[in-house]
């Protein structure tokens, strides 16, 4: 009977851990005691369960990144038009950030021990994967161009988050830096020239 009711702890445990965090500025004042009052545990079913603070704080930051990975894959998937489903992907993540504390989303951008193999996994597995498939979406509606392949874009992307495993610090204190953040959106989508420049000098002159 005990092996039945034990998903049930743990997903409480999680839901209690997870609210309590987004209703405080440092997650640090979160006691486990303060958790297993609002999940009806106690103490120790948390300890059997998780082992450790640390370790629930990650297994709530693994829900988090499932629920936003969930969003974008039901909106890449969606009948919706291209223009709609990226700004609901940057939406996601913007509201995602904004109402996480800022040391959860230190621990999602410096990818410690217990993330890193996760995040890349599901880099590898599910982010580039519908990357393609919106970049497919992008250029059957004219919104990207169609003469660049694959190859080109994907590598585009690994160099955008290798640039921001570089600088983490642009992301920490999220919510003081929306400026900045739209700005680094706007060039990753756009690019910084306002007039095309015949670059490698392909129209002959």
């Amino acid at each position: 009977m005990g092996i039945k009711e034990k998903p049930d702890k743990q997903q409480r445990i999680l839901d209690a851990a997870l609210s309590l965090f987004r209703n405080t500025h440092d997650i640090k004042k979160v006691s486990l005691e303060a958790i297993a009052r609002e999940a009806k545990v106690s103490p120790t079913t948390i300890y059997n369960n998780f082992g450790t603070r640390e370790k629930l704080i990650s297994e709530v930051i693994k829900v988090l990144i499932k629920e936003n990975m969930d969003l974008n894959r039901s909106l890449v998937f969606s009948d919706m038009p291209f223009p709609q489903k990226m700004i609901g992907i940057i939406s996601g993540k913007m509201n995602m950030a904004a109402n996480l504390n800022n040391e959860i989303i230190e621990k999602i951008i410096t990818q410690d021990e217990t993330l890193a193999p996760l995040i890349n996994e599901i880099y590898e597995s599910e982010i580039r994967p519908l990357w393609l498939r919106i970049l497919e979406d992008g250029k059957k509606e004219g919104y990207i161009d169609a003469s660049l392949n694959d190859e080109a874009l994907l590598i585009y992307l690994d160099v955008l988050k290798a640039g921001f495993e570089v600088r983490q610090d642009i992301l920490k204190n999220f919510t003081d830096k929306i400026g900045l953040i739209e700005q680094l959106t706007h060039i990753m989508f756009y690019g910084f020239l306002k007039k095309d420049i015949d670059l490698f000098k392909k129209g002959g002159n």
